[in-house]
Order: C-alpha cells, then sequence, then structure tokens
C-alpha cells in the first residue's frame, strides 16, 4: 500500500464553511472538529498550489484515491468548483436579480427553507434566506424547471460548505443544467431521470436479492417509497 491507498475516512456531519485549519502536534484539527494528518494536508495544499483542474488531468489516477480518503473541509470547495469546471464558464445570469425578483416558485421555496437541514443549528433564518436567495435564483434563470421540493437540500449542502450565495447558485447551474451532470432531470415535470433510476435500481435489487425483493412485494413496499427521498434529498 503506497502513501495513496489509506482507508476512507469516515463521513463527517454537515457543517459550515470552514476556516482555515488549526496545527496540533502530527494533526491538524479542522474548525469542524475533524482531525486530518499533516501530510494529507500538504498533499491538498500540493495539489492547489498545481491548480485542482490540472492535477485532476496529469494524475488523474491519485487525484481520486485522495479524493475517496476524504477531502479536508478547508479545501472542499475549491475541490467541488474544479470538479464541476466552473472556472471554465461565466457566471450565470444577473444573481442580485434573480434572487430577489419573486417569480411562480418562490411560495414554495418559502414553505420549504424551514424544512432544510433542522437538526442544524447553524442553518437559521438568515442561512433559510441565502437558500431562498439561491433558489429562487435558479427558478427565475431556468424556468423549464423551476423549484421541485428536494433542490433545497442539494442548495443547502452548497451553502453549507461554499459560505458563498453566488458561487452556490453558479455550481447549482452546472449541477442542475450541464449535460455531463443533468441533475435537472430529476426534478424537471414528470421527474424522468428520477424514474429511470428507480427501473434501474429495482432491476438492481431484482438481480443482486431477489429474496429482498419477493420480501418489499410481499409487504406491499413499493420502491418508490423507500427511493423518492434517496434520490432527490
Amino acid at each position: 500500500m503506497n502513501e495513496d491507498e489509506q482507508p476512507p475516512a469516515e463521513r463527517q456531519p454537515l457543517q459550515d464553511a470552514s476556516p482555515a485549519p488549526s496545527s496540533a502536534g502530527g494533526k491538524v484539527c479542522e474548525a469542524d472538529g475533524q482531525e486530518v494528518s499533516s501530510s494529507e494536508l500538504s498533499k491538498w495544499r500540493e495539489m492547489v498550489d498545481v491548480g485542482i483542474s490540472q492535477y485532476m488531468r496529469t494524475h488523474p489516477d491519485r487525484f481520486y484515491r485522495r479524493v475517496r480518503r476524504g477531502i479536508p473541509p478547508h479545501f472542499r470547495w475549491q475541490v467541488w468548483k474544479a470538479a464541476v469546471r466552473l472556472d471554465d464558464s461565466e457566471l450565470p445570469g444577473d444573481y442580485a436579480s434573480l434572487s430577489t425578483v419573486e417569480n411562480d416558485w418562490t411560495p414554495l421555496i418559502d414553505i420549504d427553507i424551514a424544512r432544510t437541514f433542522p437538526e442544524l443549528k447553524t442553518f437559521d433564518g438568515p442561512q433559510q434566506q441565502r437558500l431562498k436567495r439561491v433558489l429562487n435564483a435558479y427558478a427565475g434563470y431556468n424556468s423549464s424547471v423551476g423549484y421541485c421540493q428536494g433542490m433545497n437540500f442539494v442548495a443547502g449542502l452548497l451553502l453549507l460548505v461554499s459560505g458563498s450565495e453566488e458561487e452556490s447558485f453558479a455550481v447549482l447551474v452546472k449541477l442542475m443544467d450541464d449535460k455531463d451532470f443533468g441533475l435537472s432531470g430529476f426534478y424537471q415535470e414528470k421527474l424522468p431521470l428520477l424514474r429511470r433510476y428507480l427501473r434501474a435500481c429495482e432491476k438492481l435489487v431484482a438481480d443482486t436479492v431477489p429474496e429482498l425483493r419477493e420480501h418489499f412485494i410481499k409487504e406491499n413496499v413499493q420502491p418508490a417509497v423507500y427511493l423518492h427521498q434517496w434520490f432527490l434529498t
């Protein structure tokens, strides 16, 4: 096992965007309490110095090994932006206007923002208003999709990691509308991508754990009952 082949880091709870980490011996403590080794942080600093996009192209295997171990919170947003190639495109639309002008979906957004990450004390009233502006901006920017329940968790996570409304909006647009990601298919009218995923998951269950599928059928548990929230949020 070489220096990059280490076990994946345990999943950490959601936190707000983090300031620079502080050192403590051979470990570095991030603002969310996650400990990252100094050597691991130095590897990520190396990648940031080279440029994440450039490093992804020149050392893809090494990059993906490090990502699977977990991206230190301090660098997470930089990596996410590089992954969606945000720097290769202009920021979409006029965020200041799109975020504040009401549209057909604004009342639905108003209902859902208070339901987003209710377990997080940091997702408070001001943060909910930031989320409203991001979702409102996207609904106005792409009226063919507008807003659908579940998008609030995607946009909310972007806000938690980035701390920036405008960049969260820009990454949301990339994730939803770019053909390489196409998340809008989960939220468009008739939910075409969600239906496709439901069919694929049902077939996967039938092929790999047929006993479980038969049990679900016997108990009259439809896949959509437990998969909707899984895929949409």
